[in-house]
């Protein structure tokens, strides 16, 4: 699979808006609720930002990058409703498995937000054995976790649900997207994908603070299309301290009809 292209370097020029779910109201993504504690606007949950990365990679790749390709993104500083951001890959390096760009966004101050990297395999890489995952329903009653005190090796609980027309809709509306690959019958955005599995992840437990996105990494292993049954499986790979905060770090398996789709690494703060 030829993967070296001439469009790296490149840039992409995105305008941040928040769609208006319902659940940001009298929250920190409400831009009222945000200015009246001293923000100038609603914060951008980092899963967007991590969505609008992979857009770049789209633009590049195309539909070859959302079946086998891989991305990672770390998120630096706040980002707020209707932010002008560039996000901009370098020169692709090639390690004879992958071609690689190293990614940073900069907002309209020149500061730079996020980093990461967008990569393409030679190669589409084998998915993992789901036969090895436990499916497991998520609780009735989230136990309440406090600080230090989510366990390493705990398993992740999923919702059972089939991803609907009307989902993948509303996820493109909320990224703002308009690629002619995500026409009908399009595959669902990367950072879609990505939300459903944190979803899964964050509501196996009540935590004692709202959980804050700090890196994630992804691998993709096919396309996900609208109809699909959609499960997550996996644990949490590593908990820490840092600074007086608590972290974890989380492997998550996003299913499709019972396939692996998508492999998810993400670290989060949950006190």
């Amino acid at each position: 699979m030829e993967v070296l292209s001439p469009t790296f370097p490149r840039d992409l020029a995105v305008h941040v808006l928040l769609d208006d779910a319902p659940h940001y109201k009298g929250s920190i993504h409400d831009d009222a609720v945000a200015r009246a504690r001293g923000y100038k606007a609603a914060l951008i949950p980092g899963a967007f930002v991590y969505g609008h990365i992979s857009r770049l990679a789209i633009e590049a790749w195309g539909k070859r990058w959302a079946e086998s390709g891989a991305m990672s993104a770390r998120f630096r500083r706040p980002v707020y409703n209707h932010d002008d951001l560039v996000v901009s890959a370098g020169p692709l390096e090639d390690d004879g498995r992958f071609a690689r760009a190293e990614v940073t966004v900069r907002n309209g101050d020149d500061e730079t937000v996020a980093s990461g990297w967008v990569a393409l395999p030679h190669e589409p890489l084998s998915a993992p054995d789901p036969a090895a995952l436990a499916i497991l329903p998520p609780p009735e009653i989230p136990p309440a976790i406090g600080p230090g005190e989510l366990p390493v090796d705990a398993p992740l609980h999923s919702r059972d649900r089939i991803l609907t027309a009307e989902d993948f809709a509303t996820s493109l509306s909320a990224f703002g997207e308009r690629h002619p690959l995500y026409a009908d019958p399009g595959f669902v955005h990367s950072g879609m994908l990505m939300r459903m599995a944190m979803g899964d992840t964050n509501s196996g437990w009540k935590f004692p603070a709202p959980v804050v996105l700090v890196s994630a990494e992804a691998q993709h292993f096919q396309l996900v299309y609208p109809g699909r049954h959609i499960r997550t499986a996996g644990r949490i790979a590593e908990t820490y301290e840092r600074k007086g905060r608590h972290y974890f770090v989380s492997e998550e398996f996003l299913l499709a009809d019972g396939a692996v789709a998508a492999r998810y690494r993400r670290t989060q703060i949950y006190g």
